[in-house]
């Protein structure tokens, strides 16, 4: 894809040669990896725009010893952007991502190597035989628990400060009237109507960065706006004029001063999230005792003992082994407690203020809302786990918190009420009213039970998903922006272009194959990220094409993952004529390798040997390196922890893949010398932010590498299977709930999205 920064700079540097600098040489004829768009982006059956600079060139080339700041910025230092989100994104808006991707790129450089941040004292590793790797763990460690923090920051904004911009301030959502209460919501926000933000509104750029993931998960973001009745904040999206003039162009944060003052008065909280308090306060679950538990006891000592550090392990609120004993009652708390009692007062919501429970308010069918009439109040599927609770499990799941309960209470407690709940025929009948016959449960009553439950794994926040894990995994994918550095491209704007036209082929190839993982490439998940940003469009653009709200699951098992690449690129191909991922890596080279079959030559050279061909023939793979290039996109890539018996089988499916793909890339070699083609060397990728890499056997891998370090076990890991913690209740479907992992047909991701999966109705374990 485009030059990187390096490669623009040297070409700046470039000498005259018959009247013509090699600079504009550059950009009229080599710049083939930064893309064009020159037609309209509504029509997708065109032919992919051609590689080229549309842009008039400079009168006089640039100074002899580099680029100016201007010239670098040239492309994004003035750009165009609406306070009404645009319907599809723009180029303007794209770039405008990317520069606050590039915001949050620096933000967490600046945070992970801060020594003595949170008193994480790079000094205590010198002496370690892995030093090298105890620093990298040390500054994930930093990162980690300022997203921990910046996380509680969010929540404190939400609540107190968006909820009340609202016109007439927010109402939460009650199951009286649900139907109409919600068709409200989005009649309102249909019509047009958007908030006006100005700089002095902007939070803090850790919250900003959290805003930012959660609304790349958009079903659980709509969900939550309607639960707290925030219309004017869905209607808005990412309010990007204000982002825009916030950052400046070399990806600094300022907003007036006014700001400052305003965040701090109404959160309490300091502008800068390392200045507030190193403990965090909160009641004790089980007997309302104030609690002042340290975010962290990693390394806090000053000899910190060998396995403190090398696993970066502690018992504060910000790591995984949360253990604090309460004073006043005796009881340890941790996360589990933590994530039982939020359960718990959801539950007393429920009962007390008609709160709907999280994912009982979208269909599991279209992701659009599915509240009941009156009428269907004590019928209605997707609202079952509400009568469920309210009305058969209740006093149960109260007495989980209590100072007498003779067990640490974990969520797979409630999980084993909610099974012998279902298990419970004459329960199921009385919940379900007088007309029920049976009491067997209906398909779309165990898909509302697996949604439900979704919201509630490794989740002890108000909000529909553990938001730490989705900024860390998110982090990935800034990462990789990062590392393109499209925006320092000579031809940045029309390489937004034409990933948009890529982005909107993918969105077509949803909607035509619902059943399907479609898997983007890096370029098109910028477009699909940007056009997530802007909530409202993007809800009435999916509906419209795939007639269903597609979500972006962030937590997609890498087996998974890399099955749908390879699909997703295929199906492209045979749909555009085009090659999908423009990467010259070993991976792609061998995807591409494996699309063209000896069978499919009936005359001479086959199809999809030809869109390859095309590919080398028109020069531009030549220019889309492996270390420059917008591969498969696998920011959301999960390894799915198995029970010893679904291992066997997966490990012998792995294994039989993997051989595939070496075949493949035997094919690709083979073919390459055969036309005198550079070999697609298979190099080791490695990743390592920290400066300490490690191998990994595919661009499409999940990257978690430090599982203790993380506040909630491990971000980048999904379990799956009967009986783990994180798995369905009996009875309701067929694959892992792991904190938003599923969902049916149309759920956290099934029918599109990332993990548009094929769902069965068989149960995990007997019943």
């Amino acid at each position: 894809m485009p030059l990187g920064l390096s490669k623009f700079r040297d070409s700046l540097k470039g000498e005259k040669s018959n009247g013509t600098s090699t600079w504009q040489q550059e950009n009229v004829a080599t710049v083939a990896t930064a893309a064009v768009h020159n037609g309209d982006p509504s029509n997708n059956n065109d032919a992919l725009p051609t590689y080229a600079v549309t842009d008039p060139l400079p009168a006089a080339p640039p100074p002899m010893d580099g680029p100016t700041a201007e010239a670098l910025s040239a492309a994004f230092s003035s750009l165009r952007l609406s306070e009404t989100p645009p319907d599809f994104p723009t180029a303007d808006t794209c770039l405008a991502h990317l520069k606050l991707l590039s915001a949050f790129h620096a933000l967490k450089e600046d945070v992970g190597y801060t020594d003595g941040l949170f008193n994480l004292w790079d000094a205590k590793c010198e002496l370690l035989d892995n030093r090298d790797e105890t620093l990298a763990k040390m500054r994930e460690k930093r990162w980690v628990l300022y997203v921990a923090r910046a996380v509680e920051r969010f929540e404190d904004w939400w609540l107190q400060v968006l909820c009340n911009m609202e016109e007439g301030q927010a109402t939460r959502l009650e199951g009286k009237e649900m139907r109409a209460n919600v068709m409200e919501f989005m009649e309102f926000t249909k019509r047009g109507r958007v908030q006006r933000w100005t700089t002095s509104m902007l939070p803090p750029i850790d919250v900003l960065m959290v805003w930012h993931a959660f609304m790349l998960n958009p079903r659980n973001y709509l969900e939550d706006c309607i639960r707290f009745g925030l219309k004017d904040l869905w209607a808005t999206g990412m309010p990007w004029p204000a982002v825009n003039a916030a950052i400046d162009t070399n990806f600094n944060y300022e907003v007036p001063e006014e700001a400052r003052d305003a965040w701090t008065k109404r959160t309490r909280h300091h502008w800068v999230n390392a200045q507030d308090s190193l403990t965090k306060k909160l009641q004790c679950p089980r007997c309302n005792q104030e609690l002042d538990i340290p975010w962290t006891t990693c390394t806090q000592s000053e000899k910190p003992r060998l396995d403190e550090l090398e696993d970066m392990t502690g018992t504060g609120y910000g790591d995984r082994d949360l253990s604090y004993v309460c004073d006043k009652c005796g009881g340890e708390v941790n996360h589990d407690l933590l994530k039982v009692a939020k359960f718990k007062r959801e539950v007393e919501n429920l009962i007390m203020r008609d709160w709907p429970l999280g994912g009982t308010i979208l269909s599991v069918t279209t992701g659009g809302p599915d509240g009941p009439t009156q009428s269907e109040a004590a019928s209605h599927s997707n609202t079952f786990p509400n009568r469920l609770i309210s009305m058969g499990l209740r006093s149960k799941i109260l007495e989980l918190t209590n100072p007498s309960y003779y067990n640490k209470p974990d969520m797979t407690d409630v999980r084993n009420l909610i099974e012998d709940g279902i298990k419970n025929k004459n329960l199921v009948k009385h919940v379900n009213g007088k007309s029920v016959q049976t009491g067997h449960l209906k398909g779309q009553e165990r898909l509302a039970i697996r949604k439900m439950m979704s919201r509630y794994w490794e989740n002890s926040s108000v909000f529909a998903l553990e938001l730490g894990g989705a900024v860390i995994r998110q982090s990935i994918f800034v990462d990789k922006m990062y590392g393109l550095d499209w925006l320092h491209s000579p031809a940045a704007k029309e390489t937004m272009k034409r990933l948009l036209v890529k982005y909107e082929r993918f969105i077509k190839i949803m909607a035509t194959y619902a059943l399907h993982v479609a898997v983007p490439t890096l370029d098109v998940d910028l477009g699909w990220h940007t056009h997530q940003l802007s909530p409202r469009p993007y809800y009435d653009y999916t509906m419209a094409k795939c007639k269903k709200f597609i979500d972006h699951d962030d937590k997609m098992a890498e087996d998974q993952l890399n099955e749908g690449f390879e699909w997703t690129s295929k199906t492209y191909q045979k749909l555009f004529q085009d090659v999908y991922s423009e990467c010259t890596c070993w991976y792609c080279e061998a995807i591409r390798s494996k699309h063209i079959s000896n069978s499919g030559r009936l005359f001479g050279t086959s199809t999809h040997e030809k869109i390859a061909d095309k590919f080398y023939d028109s020069g531009a793979a030549k220019l889309c390196p492996p270390d420059n290039s917008a591969h498969i996109s696998a920011h959301s890539a999960v390894k799915s922890i198995e029970t010893s018996t679904r291992s066997v089988v997966y490990d012998a499916m792995r294994a039989r893949r993997q051989q595939e793909l070496d075949t493949a890339y035997e094919k690709a070699c083979k073919r390459a010398r055969a036309k005198n083609r550079p070999v697609p060397s298979r190099d080791a990728y490695y990743y390592g932010p920290w400066g300490y890499p490690y191998m990994m056997y595919g661009p499409w891998m999940a990257y978690g590498y430090y599982p203790g370090i993380y506040m909630y076990g491990n971000p980048y890991c999904m379990p799956m299977g009967a009986g783990m913690a994180g798995a369905c209740a009996a009875g309701t479907c067929s694959g892992g709930v792991a904190a938003g992992g599923c969902g049916g047909p149309g759920g956290c991701g099934n029918g599109g999205g990332c993990v548009s999966r094929p769902f069965s109705l068989f149960s995990l374990r007997s019943n």
